[in-house]
């Protein structure tokens, strides 16, 4: 007799009668019984359903899939957030190990910034990272797809507000939980990552343990791979070679292999990772880390990127505090260390043209990000005391400004932030705000749109009139027809 057979001669009746006993014991002793099993037609609905389900999994997927038999147990007694809990954790643990294959250095090279880089090595370390920052970076390395990102922010929000993780009054319905079940095993932990995602892996980690100086043949074989590679992946990579290169733990050997690829990686990198290369050699230069430094400054003579070596001082200071806060925001205890960092911002940019080119697209996007909140219902997601440093910030925009915060919002980053009813709300007050200063008819038509549709960026994504008048700003995908 298979497992799927067992589990298919239970009826769900049967299943609804086992968790009577457990609300009986809980009466029994005076505690709680409502909002803590869902209720018998609930269970029923998950009993009659979930066989099917997990028919359709290979053998192999559940063969050692104790989240799928903790996810079953728990809901069959009636435990929704509890399997929504199980659920998300292996989610969690599955983004960790495609972070491994890809690469952890580049990993945290692109999900930690600032000084706190140092703290984070190895695969030991990702449990340090908050799950949105896990989720945000996966979607940034091309290690999931916009449209699962999109899902798993919601989900992940779920978990956070509803689930067992937390306190509350809300409750998970059982279509809500099989759907949160078939695209978690579906679209993530039987998805596999992309040649060049593995690509990108390999090629990190045979530069870092080949001991042997590479041959032209074997840098020929390289550079042809890099053709194929997305702008996103080639960025990452250049971010991880020119750390290899000056870290001091280096060998002779690595560091001149490195030196042998990475013209060529920097040929196919993106300006702006071109010009994140220089913000941290500056970044070296200020603190004082004078031997990376000057082996930041070969490396750009290696590349041919001594251009990017002066970067003005204002430029590295706001792109730096930049990076805190985003930091800021994403750790613990935001309400309270956003505030400190947004003055220091605030201190540089008295008006809108003291907002360097090189960081106002950084910039808008951190303090955006800020302003809309993470969607919890404390304080509305928002600093209190960061809430009119960031209004302060918005209103100093002129209208080149309010085009770079418009094109922001489409950003994944903040997107994904506006799924969230909390969200919109916050955005759709600082929309308010910013309408009321800007000068261009077209721009104040734009904002308005935002503002009527409540700040749904989905909506106006299909809405021609936002899309003519963004147009000189926005490059429009065509609308699908389907």
């Amino acid at each position: 007799m298979t497992e799927s057979n067992s589990i298919e001669k239970v009826s769900s009746n049967e299943l609804a009668n086992d968790s009577q006993v457990f609300t009986s014991y809980l009466s029994q002793f005076g505690l709680p019984v409502d909002n803590i099993i869902a209720s018998t037609e609930q269970r029923n609905i998950l009993g009659q359903n979930i066989p099917t389900f997990l028919n359709s999994l290979s053998q192999e997927s559940k063969q050692d899939a104790r989240y799928l038999s903790k996810f079953v147990c728990a809901s069959s007694i009636g435990l929704f957030d509890a399997s929504l809990n199980y659920l998300w954790n292996e989610v969690v643990l599955n983004l960790r190990k495609k972070a491994v294959t890809y690469g952890v250095d580049i990993f945290f090279d692109a999900a930690v910034g600032g000084r706190n880089r140092e703290d984070f090595e190895n695969e030991d370390d990702l449990g340090g990272l908050k799950d949105i920052v896990l989720l945000d970076t996966c979607k940034k390395l091309e290690l999931v797809s916009d449209i699962v990102h999109c899902k798993l922010n919601f989900i992940m929000t779920m978990r956070n507000e509803i689930a067992a993780s937390h306190p509350n009054v809300e409750a998970i319905k059982s279509f809500e939980l099989l759907g949160y079940l078939e695209i978690c095993v579906k679209e993530v932990l039987e998805d596999q990552l992309s040649p060049s995602a593995i690509q990108i892996g390999a090629l990190v980690h045979n530069l870092r343990n080949e001991s042997r100086v590479l041959d032209q043949r074997a840098i020929h074989s390289m550079e042809a791979g890099l053709k194929n590679l997305s702008v996103s992946h080639v960025d990452n990579l250049l971010a991880t070679v020119f750390g290899i290169f000056v870290a001091s733990n280096t060998s002779q050997n690595v560091r001149l292999n490195v030196s042998k690829i990475a013209p060529q990686v920097w040929k196919y990198a993106s300006e702006r990772a071109r010009l994140n290369t220089g913000v941290k050699l500056d970044g070296y230069r200020t603190n004082l880390h004078q031997e990376k430094m000057e082996r930041g400054v070969d490396f750009l003579r290696l590349v041919d990127g001594l251009e990017y070596e002066t970067l003005q001082a204002k430029v590295i200071a706001i792109n730096y505090l930049a990076e805190q806060l985003k930091e800021k925001h994403e750790e613990w205890d935001n309400f309270h260390n956003e505030p400190p960092v947004m003055r220091d911002i605030l201190q540089y940019c008295k008006s809108s043209s003291d907002i360097p080119g090189e960081v106002l697209g950084k910039l808008i996007e951190v303090v955006i990000q800020c302003r809309v909140g993470n969607g919890v219902s404390y304080k509305n997601g928002v600093s209190p005391s960061g809430k009119p440093l960031y209004n302060q910030f918005l209103s100093i925009l002129d209208d080149a400004g309010v085009e770079v915060l418009i094109k922001s919002l489409f950003a994944s980053s903040v997107k994904s932030r506006l799924s969230i009813e909390r969200c919109r709300v916050n955005l759709r007050d600082a929309l308010v705000l910013l309408k009321s200063r800007v000068i261009s008819e077209r721009l104040s038509n734009a904002l308005q749109i935002l503002i009527d549709e409540k700040a749904n960026v989905h909506r106006v994504a299909i809405n021609r009139d936002f899309r003519e008048l963004t147009s000189t700003f926005i490059e429009w995908p065509p609308i699908s027809r389907e």
